[in-house]
């Protein structure tokens, strides 16, 4: 490809155009340096990022952390606490605000690597680390649903309000510092982290 050295290939087919050889051009001190302006207008719609924050009242999640992905990547994965378990529909609610469904397909296993477990063994305030697909109908669609900590042996575990979400940028509001992941939109401010690795 003619301009393959001023490019970085994005899972999906989708080319991701840098100003150089590399997203990150400056170093991790110069970003936190420069602040937000300095890595927020480098963020594109279809990279995969990683992020963690905290839920706000108004739904949003406002990181502390983001890094971007490199490779080919394909599945979205989210860690959170479960609000509410439908077990007839086999759909949960995590207190991100993301519904999640799965189906005869998806593997369940519990804490501790306890597997095959069943959708009635979750419940509100499990801790969870949920892999799938993002659906074109909105929908999250889980392959793999893990415990890593149960509401049913940890009864006193108090649910926090931690998240993590890895997955594809579906659009970016410039001016307002926000993107979308699985339907969430992430604020990002002056105390963000960015923890992109350079590369050369």
């Amino acid at each position: 490809m003619q301009h393959f050295n001023r490019a970085v290939r994005f899972a999906v087919g989708i080319l991701v155009l840098a100003t150089g050889a590399a997203w990150i051009q400056g170093s991790a001190a110069e970003d936190r340096a420069q602040g937000l302006a300095s890595w927020f207008p480098r963020l594109r719609e279809g990279m995969w990022i990683k992020v963690e924050g905290e839920r706000t009242a108004d739904g949003m999640l406002r990181a502390t952390e983001i890094k971007v992905l490199y490779g080919e990547l394909d599945e979205w994965e989210v860690e959170s606490h479960i609000d509410s378990v439908d077990v007839v529909h086999l759909k949960l609610m995590t207190t991100l605000g993301l519904e999640v469904a799965a189906n005869s397909k998806t593997r369940l296993d519990g804490p501790a690597g306890q597997k095959r477990i069943t959708f009635a063994f979750f419940e509100p305030g499990d801790q969870v680390e949920i892999e799938g697909q993002w659906q074109n109908d909105g929908t999250f669609l889980a392959e793999d649903i893990d415990v890593e900590k149960s509401k049913k042996l940890h009864p006193d575990m108090r649910v926090n309000n931690r998240h993590e979400i890895r997955g594809r940028i579906d659009a970016i509001d410039a001016q307002l510092h926000r993107v979308v992941l699985v339907g969430i939109t992430v604020l990002f401010d002056e105390d963000t982290k960015n923890k992109t690795p350079k590369v050369d």
